[in-house]
């Protein structure tokens, strides 16, 4: 009785074991993989959807972008606005109005809209991460992971991240807004280390005739 009683115990020990060592890592290290998965991009184009979703309101608003980026370059098509930063100058051109608003930014507060690179930014160092999960979806298994910024005067709390568990290609990014609002970022394509000039993050105002532009700088 007692040897089947040890037996038993030291069954248990070996699946407990054998269980941690396969869920311990999850969350620290595959954010890691991540991280270091995006930052070895030398670029990439993504189309997307955006969602605005208000809880307190019961609003949502979704639209339809594309982004690319490179470095700290980017060109961002989202809501009717086309935003270039070729890493030194912002250009905000309003098609519909024929207008530009040209700045030089100072400061970012750490949203995605005010500065999109940060989808190369390192993420185990900048946030705790806590591993929710993993699901299978459209015959992909994803990896869902909470990331929580060190920095808190970001203008966000956490960021909900789902990304694929092969591939660590991201698919969705959450950012739950201090101010009640919440910004989904569903990847529709992702392409990575595509050939990307440096003219396309500057915009070029002699193409458009007659463009009102406001200088900022």
């Amino acid at each position: 009785m007692v040897r089947k009683t040890g037996l038993t115990l030291l069954l248990l020990c070996v699946v407990g074991f054998v269980s941690i060592a396969q869920v311990a890592p999850l969350g620290k290290d595959i954010i890691k993989d991540f991280s270091v998965k995006l930052q070895s991009y030398s670029s990439i184009k993504a189309t997307f959807t955006f969602t605005l979703e208000n809880l307190q309101e019961g609003l949502t608003d979704t639209h339809d972008g594309s982004i690319a980026l490179k470095g700290k370059n980017y060109l961002l098509d989202l809501m009717g606005m086309q935003v270039y930063f070729n890493g030194e100058t912002k250009w905000q051109f309003i098609p519909e109005a024929n207008e530009v608003t040209i700045s030089k930014p100072t400061s970012v507060d750490g949203g995605f809209f005010d500065d999109p690179t940060q989808i190369f930014q390192d993420y185990e160092k900048d946030f705790k991460s806590k591993f929710i999960g993993e699901k299978v979806e459209a015959d992909q298994s994803i990896y869902e992971v909470d990331l929580y910024p060190v920095d808190l005067s970001v203008s966000y709390s956490i960021i909900k991240l789902q990304f694929n568990k092969r591939t660590l290609v991201p698919i969705s990014i959450k950012y739950q807004g201090k101010d009640g609002n919440n910004y989904i970022i569903d990847i529709k394509k992702f392409e990575p280390d595509v050939a990307i000039e440096a003219t396309e993050f500057v915009f070029d105002t002699t193409k458009h005739t007659g463009i009102e532009i406001v200088d900022m700088r």
